[in-house]
């Protein structure tokens, strides 16, 4: 039959490998949550977006259709050279004449616009076509290992009453780096 001492021995390594088990799970957990963001894989990515504006430019460009949109009556000044000022009876107001003018739209159409003018005789001088791009780089940056860590730690260890399990809080500094990727 074993003693009283030793049966409390047996149960405090069964307990210090039962916490040791759950530090390591709770470990394992922690550092899988790092895998997603390039944490202790080496590798972090970076997102550059650079947004410019060019200026296209079309000169005199040609119409693409005609639609004719119906007749506007308008009141155009009438130009009486001062020599015919005799002619002209004092009576009859001469100063506006209606006129019918046909108002039509054209279609303007390219690889990067689309326009409308409408009114008599319209026509387009000029577009400038501002088109907005956006140029999104990403690369990997080699990151760099982390040395010093804080931890719980679960082990033997010297104590005042002679080599005990015990758990703590430790300062650690890494030596070698082991890179394994879990698989996903």
């Amino acid at each position: 039959m074993m003693s009283r001492d030793t049966l409390h021995r047996i149960v405090g390594v069964f307990k210090m490998l039962i916490l040791s088990v759950g530090c390591i799970g709770a470990g394992a957990y922690m550092h899988r949550c790092q895998w997603s963001g390039g944490g202790d894989s080496g590798v972090v990515c970076v997102t550059d977006t650079v947004t410019y504006i060019d200026t296209v430019r079309y000169y005199e460009p040609v119409a693409r259709g005609e639609v004719s949109l119906g007749t506007q009556i308008t009141f155009l000044p009438v130009y009486i050279p001062r020599d015919s000022v005799r002619n002209v009876v004092d009576n009859i107001p001469c100063d506006s004449v209606a006129v019918e003018i046909p108002v039509t739209q054209r279609e303007y159409e390219g690889e990067e616009y689309r326009a409308w003018v409408s009114g008599y005789e319209p026509r387009m001088d000029s577009i400038y076509v501002y088109p907005r791009h956006e140029v999104v780089t990403i690369r990997e940056v080699a990151a760099k290992p982390k040395r010093w860590g804080i931890g719980v730690f679960a082990g033997y260890g010297m104590t005042p009453r002679g080599l005990e399990p015990c758990v703590g809080v430790s300062v650690s500094y890494n030596l070698w780096n082991f890179l394994v990727k879990p698989s996903e």
